[in-house]
């Protein structure tokens, strides 16, 4: 089996934050969202991360981390949001410039799951001439409208798929885990020609042509990091209203509410945060900051505020 990782797109809904970063390398609660992944999935399979001609040499950068790990960057030809290959057709360019003819696991690389992939792994074992999707109920039909929803049949199968419905069938959605096997992988570079972005179709593809998908359903945490809100809410539930600090913070008549991460070389007086990721060498005077992240080399004096990405390098001074 191969694992591909999808980490290509430009999270333009995440700017300032993924400016000049790749979203799947952004850090949650002190570690790259990518690491979260890597850390969990079986050694010994081959990791193919499919990413942009701009992120390229920071993801290199970050496997070093992995030293142990059989992980490639493979990369797209792509520099702007515009010029992006799409997930499926990354998917198809991987499977035929690596010759891949093996079972597929693939991932969304700004997910993270905390199911355990050996369990995900072993359903798809049982029935191995069957694509498999990971689903996660969200609790309400309300909440499930966000997503691409999963339409449950009989036995564990899937029955059909609603993409963000406004009345839907289940809430049960379709996350970023799915596997291929062998024996599909031909009809991902068909279905791809004409439906370079659409990843959720293919497995409506497959069911119009007879072929059975099912699904594993986990009650553990999922998170889907693809806005502000969502990046927030999983730095605030991973943390659990913990603080971490980083190596040579200095922190003067400063208080840490909630869950807050304060990277390497930052300086803080009289400052209170709550909920708050403050990233390497930024320094806050002074200020009242809530549900934010502060980025890179930042300097704040005096100015309080909630709900908001500073980009790296900012001055603020009132």
């Amino acid at each position: 089996m191969h694992i591909i990782i999808l980490a290509g797109g430009f999270a333009t809904r995440l700017w300032p934050l993924t400016e000049k970063r790749a979203k799947p390398l952004i850090p949650l609660a002190g570690k790259p969202l990518l690491s979260w992944m890597v850390e969990r999935l079986p050694k010994g399979l081959p990791i193919l991360i499919s990413t942009n001609a701009v992120f390229a040499n920071d993801f290199e950068q970050w496997k070093k981390n992995f030293p142990e790990r059989d992980i490639e960057i493979f990369i797209e030809d792509s520099r702007q949001e515009g010029e992006k290959t799409g997930a499926l057709a990354a998917v198809s360019l991987c499977i035929t410039e690596k010759n891949i003819s093996d079972d597929i696991l693939l991932l969304a690389g700004d997910n993270v799951f905390c199911f355990s992939f050996e369990d995900f792994l072993g359903m798809f074992s049982e029935k191995s001439s069957l694509p498999l999707l990971a689903a996660y109920d969200m609790g309400s039909r309300e909440e499930a409208k966000k997503f691409g929803v999963v339409v449950p049949g009989n036995g564990g199968t899937v029955q059909g798929f609603e993409e963000k419905p406004e009345n839907p069938s289940s809430s049960l959605v379709s996350t970023g885990a799915y596997v291929f096997p062998k024996n599909l992988l031909s009809c991902i570079t068909t279905y791809s020609q004409t439906h370079a972005d659409d990843l959720g179709g293919i497995f409506e593809y497959f069911l119009q042509k007879g072929v059975e998908v099912r699904y594993f359903s986990f009650p553990e945490p999922w998170y889907d990091v693809g806005s502000f809100p969502a990046f927030l809410q999983a730095h605030s539930e991973i943390l659990q209203n913990t603080q971490i600090v980083g190596n040579r913070v200095s922190l003067k008549n400063t208080e840490l509410l909630g869950s807050v991460f304060i990277a390497d070389d930052a300086f803080l007086e009289n400052v209170v945060l709550e909920n708050v990721v403050v990233l390497q060498g930024a320094t806050i005077r002074n200020s009242d900051i809530k549900n934010s992240v502060i980025g890179e080399e930042v300097t704040i004096d005096s100015i309080d505020f909630y709900g908001k990405i500073i980009r790296d390098g900012t001055f603020l001074v009132a």
